[in-house]
């Protein structure tokens, strides 16, 4: 509903959208400013890993902190002219200073529960507190009291700032409508039935004229919006009813001419959308029946809406002069016009959960994205320019330093290579989420595939398996929810780095690290759902049957031998049972079975026409062919079979990296770096990993010839 955020967030010359309300009034001066210049964003982004006020020109250019990093100050409403923001600190602090960053000081120490907004002359400010309403100078003085009721909330202003509108939740569930003049005696001018929860958010018109305020009643029959004189009389509904269930808001026009209100009703979809009327509720008419959010232009002689197909719409109150913009966007948060009224900005997300500012023209020309990093919000506008340097940018997570290297911000989390490429998972830094990142010795960037660069905010999962099969690349990621965890199988190629969903777990056990046995190699990628063994990207049938996936898998088998996945070489497929090793080829046709003693193997890997075990430390090799038993040697203490390739193994511990020719038993151990450590050898050479001093990572990639000269 519009209503319900209308005093909490946006620049007051209009009220902002649901995920952005606002706060009316003027500010005051603090300290010394910058200059006024072009009209400037102010928004919140959390883009270095810290989320932070900036501001920046409507193109996305100079964009800049107000505060120094280290402050948790959440910015809470911005006053009528833009030149004053204040915050909250953990929800309970108040702090206030100019637009440009300057002048900032604690109002309020301890205690508040929420702001409620400006005086339109920008020298008080009211908010909540347990323990009732108070009101503070921005200046830190006068601190007074207003009300005693710990339930009294949803302030607004008089245009002549004299006065108060507040609602009071009553223990019966009911609301009053309550006039608070800053000197003199409450008035009680209108009440609501019970509906415990459903605040009736009052606001003046702005020529103080009339209180607008909402009733969503249990009982039904006074709902709508409601006007009523400050005295208490002319007490009178202005929209039809609707529905418990339904939903209910408004915005008065800057003039006080109108009120645009928009309706949902459960039962009457003829009452829904956005409508215009006046005070006395007549002229009603409606302007759309497709809604999510809308704004006033600062003249007050256009509408601004959003439908719910996320296309913007631009008209007068009369309906006329109609244009429209489609966004590509999945959700728009919301639409702010500029003071002056030349353009409107959007909060909305588009793709991976990330929100971003859009601007464009009041004529709908010239949209832009004007955010690319981190997860963005808008506050409003203002013409101070900051005072602290332009924001840098945001390191990338993954850099090529040289043609053989990968620096990273954090470790390496998980790696697997196949010929010229290699691809890994970074643990997440604090500017960055879970995402899979594939390189080749030699370029000089790398592919990202995922989620665009932006902090981690929730719960937004992390990658339990990764497998790379030639240009093609899959991934497993888990995400909690309550007690259980929902699992997910996605696949991209380099030609299209555009995720498909593949399968799916959602409830299942948390803690599993190798979902889905995800292994691959050449053009065979293959995992395990349930107790099938799947290739992905060599047939067209659908992946998973019970949920929304592609249709690019081949069921190769399922039951015996078919799960779980332990290696891929070739056209030749290794299923590490219980009590056994099974080699499947690439149509699913069981080649060999090796029995050993249950849970006997600790890992198996195929090597051309071998099998190479791990188990009791020793390593053994057998023809797959004949299963006869080629070689044996010992498991170096401490170290793990990780890979083989070409007879040679690949032993990892947790700081170090053994290369153990298994025909002749040489070895060369690395110690690139501190742990973790992990390492795939390809035909072309060593891709392996480690974690750096300053927490950070490498990856490194050694040719073949030179790992071979030094087994010498």
């Amino acid at each position: 509903m519009k209503l319900t955020c209308q005093r909490l967030l946006a620049s007051a010359i209009a009220v902002a959208a649901l995920s952005t309300p606002a706060a009316d009034g003027a500010s005051a001066s603090a300290g010394k400013t910058a200059a006024a210049g072009a009209y400037r964003i102010l928004l919140t982004s959390n883009r270095d890993g810290e989320t932070r006020t900036y501001s920046m020109l409507p193109d996305g250019s100079r964009l800049t902190p107000l505060l120094p990093s280290g402050r948790v100050l959440e910015p809470a409403a911005v006053s009528r002219d833009g030149t004053t923001i204040t915050y909250t600190e953990r929800g309970s602090a108040i702090y206030v200073s100019r637009s440009d960053g300057t002048g900032l000081r604690r109002l309020v120490p301890r205690g508040v529960f929420a702001v409620e907004g400006f005086s339109p002359n920008g020298k008080l400010l009211a908010f909540s507190t347990d323990a009732g309403l108070r009101i503070v100078g921005t200046n830190g003085r006068g601190l007074r009291r207003v009300t005693s009721y710990g339930d009294d909330g949803a302030v607004d202003w008089a245009p002549d700032g004299k006065s108060l509108v507040f609602a009071r939740y009553n223990d019966d569930g009911s609301y009053a409508i309550i006039v608070q003049p800053l000197r003199g005696r409450r008035r009680v001018v209108a009440r609501t039935g019970p509906n415990y929860g459903a605040w009736p958010y009052p606001g003046w018109s702005p020529d103080g004229r009339w209180i607008a305020y909402v009733i969503l009643d249990d009982a039904e029959r006074q709902n709508g919006v409601w006007v009523v004189r400050r005295d208490g009389k002319q007490r009178h509904r202005v929209t039809p009813r609707v529905d418990s269930e339904g939903s209910v808001g408004y915005e008065w026009s800057p003039d006080g001419r109108w009120l645009a209100t928009d309706v949902e009703d459960s039962n009457d979809e003829r009452k829904n959308g956005l409508w215009l009327l006046r005070p006395s509720g007549k002229d009603r008419h409606r302007l759309t029946a497709d809604l999510d959010t809308y704004e006033w232009s600062p003249d007050g002689r256009r509408l601004a809406f959003v439908t719910t197909s996320h296309a913007v719409v631009v008209v007068g109150p009369d309906g006329s002069g109609s244009k429209r913009l489609k966004l590509d966007a999945q959700v728009v948060w919301a639409l702010l016009w500029s003071p002056d009224g030349r353009r409107l900005a959007v909060a909305a997300r588009a793709g991976e959960a990330i929100d971003h500012i859009w601007t464009f023209g009041s004529d709908l020309s010239g949209l832009r994205r004007v955010t690319s990093e981190g997860s963005n919000e808008l506050v409003g506008w203002t013409r101070l320019v900051p005072v602290l340097p332009e924001a840098p940018p945001v390191p990338p997570t993954e850099r090529v330093v040289r043609a053989d290297t990968v620096a990273t911000r954090a470790p390496v989390a998980a790696l697997s290579a196949d010929g010229p490429r290699v691809a890994f998972v970074t643990q997440p830094p604090a500017t960055d989420c879970d995402h899979v990142a594939v390189w080749a010795p030699g370029a000089d960037t790398v592919v990202r595939f995922g989620r665009p660069q932006a902090p981690c905010s929730g719960d937004p999962g992390r990658i339990v398996g990764l497998a790379l099969a030639g240009s093609r690349v899959a991934w497993a990621e888990q995400s909690s929810v309550g007690s259980s965890c929902d699992y997910g199988l996605k696949s991209a190629t380099l030609a299209d780095p555009r995720w498909l969903a593949v399968y799916a777990d959602p409830g299942s056990p948390c803690g599993v690290e190798d979902a889905y046995h995800l292994r691959g190699d050449g053009d065979l990628l293959v995992f395990n759902g349930g107790s099938a063994l799947i290739r992905i990207g060599s047939g067209s049938e659908k992946c998973e049957q019970s949920f929304e996936v592609a249709s690019i898998c081949t069921t190769l088998r399922r039951g015996d031998h078919a799960s779980p996945v332990d290696a891929v070489s070739g056209r030749s497929i290794a299923i590490r049972e219980r009590g056994a090793v099974a080699v499947v080829d690439d149509q699913g046709r069981l080649v060999r079975v090796l029995p050993f003693a249950p849970a006997d193997v600790s890992a198996a890997r195929l090597d051309g026409s071998s099998l190479v075990v791990w188990r009791f430390g020793v390593l053994e090799a057998y023809d797959v062919a004949t299963g006869a038993l080629e070689l044996s040697r010992p498991l170096p203490s401490g170290f793990r079979l990780a890979d083989v390739d070409g007879g040679v193994a690949v032993l990892l511990s947790t700081d170090k990296i053994m290369l153990l020719r298994l025909a002749d038993g040489r070895s060369l151990t690395l110690a690139p770096g501190r742990e973790p450590t992990l390492a795939d050898l390809e035909p072309p050479g060593l891709y392996y990993s480690y974690a750096t001093s300053d927490g950070g990572g490498r990856l490194v990639f050694v040719p073949r010839s030179e790992i071979l000269g030094q087994l010498r």
